[in-house]
Order: structure tokens, then sequence, then C-alpha cells
């Protein structure tokens, strides 16, 4: 519904523009021409605005296209400037003050953005507490440049979180964050983080003083680089702060490995690892065979024990639900869901049980594989049949006859996971999943 307010009459306006020849206007004529255009302008974004209104409302209560789409399919527009028409919407809604003003010409639909820019991110008492002086803010739409007026939003908002005392440390917190991630190429894993400084100084107050410890200790074993200080800071950083966590861990989780390796069952029975010895971390980062088998001898690391094959070993059994031990054992097999080429993480992951739980099925390693929430309905809804060969070859039969194989999971993350089809089929194309036609 439009605002209240008087609204100038577009054939009136119109009539005031044709009534005029822009190529020999004097100032007076072009500023009339300006002043129709920018009222009609202004009506028309009222009317659009209303529109988009009643568009959100189908697309809610009735499920029709999102008011967004419906603007960029036939409004000739962008799918961003049509997702910004929509939030100018919803911004009038907040304040239907702008929508009167808007129409009547009196500011234009980039004041009303600039508003619902400078609010986006806004808690919602703010927010409140800002559109309780809309009156106010609209004088200032009135009087201002948008990018003015926008910054002017931006400075009122700031005063309302002063006053209401939400400070500059609870922001930081807020905006307080560690990711990771590893490097392919060098195999390092890199990582970035912003602290709020009470956390830095828990976290690098120790780690300086722990630096200074090793600078010690490796000058008194005779390390020359100890001795003359010539030693990177940086790197003894990183190394003091993988054994303060290490220790912490200990201290929080007693008797908690603080990794798991993937090592050859063979391996560790005879001592022998070499370079051929698969030697990695859980989440797939290559490990030197001797840092395994030193981390191993600390107690530092869970070991989950694979045969030449890469197949978990005595990773443990329940009842129904997989273990604790046997997700760590299924998650050295898999990074991601069982099915193909899918990419949904291991994590977010169920566990199904080849052959049903309830036809007898077990709990083990040889009958259970990772499905996604969607593969995992489809399996059991679509009434799938699942075949899992020794080294865990998945077979898929489908009920209208139709066969996939998919071949057993390629387990470093930074390789992409082969698709083969048996070796009666031709020579397989490049992907991990193949249909096979039923037999005649």
């Amino acid at each position: 519904m439009m605002g209240c307010m008087s609204s100038p009459d577009p054939a009136a306006e119109l009539a005031a523009i044709f009534a005029v020849d822009v190529t020999v206007a004097d100032p007076t004529g072009c500023a009339t021409v300006l002043g129709a255009t920018r009222r009609l302008r202004g009506f028309i974004d009222q009317v659009e605005a209303g529109v988009t209104r009643r568009m959100i409302e189908l697309h809610e209560e009735q499920g029709a296209a999102p008011a967004a789409d419906v603007h960029a399919r036939t409004g000739g527009v962008s799918s961003a400037e049509g997702k910004r028409k929509e939030r100018r919407s919803k911004t009038l809604d907040e304040a239907p003050s702008f929508e009167d003003a808007l129409g009547a010409g009196e500011i234009g639909a980039e004041h009303v953005d600039a508003l619902a820019n400078a609010t986006a991110k806004l808690d919602d008492d703010v927010k409140d507490q800002l559109f309780d002086r809309e009156s106010d803010l609209l004088d200032d739409a009135r009087r201002l440049s948008p990018e003015e007026f926008g910054r002017s939003v931006r400075d009122l908002a700031r005063a309302i979180e002063r006053d209401n005392g939400i400070e500059r440390a609870t922001r930081q917190r807020k905006s307080t964050f560690l990711s990771r991630k590893t490097n392919t190429a060098t195999g390092l894993v890199e990582g970035r983080f912003a602290f709020h400084p009470e956390l830095a100084s828990k976290v690098f107050g120790p780690v300086d003083r722990h630096v200074s410890t090793l600078i010690k200790e490796g000058a008194q074993a005779g390390d020359p680089e100890c001795v003359d200080r010539s030693v990177d800071r940086n790197r003894l950083a990183a190394e003091a702060l993988g054994e303060l966590v290490a220790s912490g861990n200990q201290n929080l989780h007693p008797g908690t490995a603080d990794a798991t390796a993937i090592v050859d069952a063979t391996a560790l029975v005879t001592g022998e690892i070499d370079d051929d010895t698969v030697c990695e971390t859980g989440d797939g980062n290559a490990l030197p065979p001797a840092a395994v088998s030193r981390m191993i001898c600390n107690g530092q690391v869970t070991p989950i024990l694979v045969d030449a094959d890469r197949v978990p070993l005595a990773a443990g059994r329940t009842v129904r639900h997989a273990n604790r031990a046997q997700r760590r054992a299924l998650r050295a097999m898999y990074r991601t869901c069982g099915f193909g080429d899918c990419d949904v993480a291991f994590d977010r992951c169920e566990m199904h049980h080849i052959v049903p739980w309830e036809h007898g099925g077990s709990t083990d390693l040889d009958n259970l594989i990772p499905l996604c929430s969607r593969h995992h309905h489809v399996v059991h809804e679509g009434d799938w049949a699942l075949e899992l060969a020794p080294d865990r070859t998945l077979t898929t039969r489908q009920p209208d006859g139709r066969v996939f194989t998919v071949s057993e999971p390629d387990v470093p993350p930074q390789r992409r996971r082969r698709r083969t089809v048996d070796e009666q089929e031709p020579a397989p194309a490049p992907e991990r999943v193949r249909e096979r036609q039923p037999a005649a």
C-alpha cells in the first residue's frame, strides 16, 4: 500500500516534460524538466516498492518466485539490482515516511538504499532505536546527498551503540576467528586469525616466554643458531605454540592423543618405516616416517593401522551405531561422501549399513560406508541395493536395472578420487562413476 502523502500527478509531470524542447531550452526550462523528472521517478519508485512488497508476500505465502528474481527476469535488471530493489522495499516497511517522501519526489531511491546499507548489519535493538528517530532521519535525507546521508546514519548508529554499552571489546570478541587450510603445493598447513587483545595476550605471552626457553635450551645444547641468536624466532614461535597446545591438551583431556596418524600395520609390527610407507595425519597431510615413529613412541598420536590397500584394521566394533573408533577409521579412507564425486564432507555424512542392521547386517567396517543425507535418503527410499567389495569398490543397483560402479576411495584430499568401471568394460573415461547397462 502506498503512503498517504500526496503524490505527483504522473500525467501532469509528463505534460510538463513534453512541453519543453530540451534541445533549445533555457536554464529555467531545463530546471522544469529535471524537477518533473525527479517527481515522476519518485512516483515510479514508490509504485515499484509497492509491487515488490506484494511479490514478497506472494513468495512467502504462496511460494511464488522471489521478488529479486522477478525483477531480474521482467525488469531487465541484473540479479544484484533485483536484490537491491527487494532490500529497498523492506527498508521502506521499517520507515514508512520515507516511502511517502519518495513518492513525492522529496528524496531519491538512493537515499533509501543508503539507509538500507547503513542499517543492514545492526543489532535489532540498535536498529529499532535508530528507526524510532525516523523523523530526524527523513529531515537529514531531504537536505543531504545520498552519500552524506549514509554517513550520517552510520554516525547515529555508532552513537546508539555507545549509549547501549556495546563497546569496542565486545565487537572485537565477535570478530575473533581462527581458520586454516593445507597448501597442496608445499604441504604446509597455513592459517589466518584475528584475536581480541585479551585472547592475544593469553596466546602470545606464553608463546614468547616459551620461545626464550627454547633458545636457552638450544644454546645449552650447543645449537649454533641459538648460541649466536640468529635462529628464526617465527619458526620457533610455531614450534612453541604446538608444544604449549599439546601440553594443555594433556592437562584438559588426560589420556587423549594430540593427533591421528595413518600407518601401515606391517610397518608398525616390523618397526621398518621407510619412504614408501603410508604415513599421514588423519586429515590427509603427509608426515615423514621418522616423525610418525617418534610420535607413536611418545604416545602423541592415535595410530590407525591400514594394510597395503589402505583398508583400516583393528578399528573396533559396536552394536548398531558406528563407534568413535570406527568413524575415525572410515575418515581415514573417505574425505567425503562415499558415493562417486559427491563433495559433502565426511563429518556431515551418516554411516550407512550396506546390509541393513534390521536384516542381520553387522556394524563393522566391511559393512559401513559414509553417505551424505541426500544419497542416504536415495538409497533407502529409492530402494537402491549397494554392494561393497573388499577393496571398497562400491556397486549400486537401481530398481530399473541400471548398475553403477564406484571405485575404491583415493584418500589424499589433493587428489581427485578416480572413477572406474569393471575390468570387463571398455577403457574407462576420466570419471569415477560409470553406468553399466543391465545384462540382456
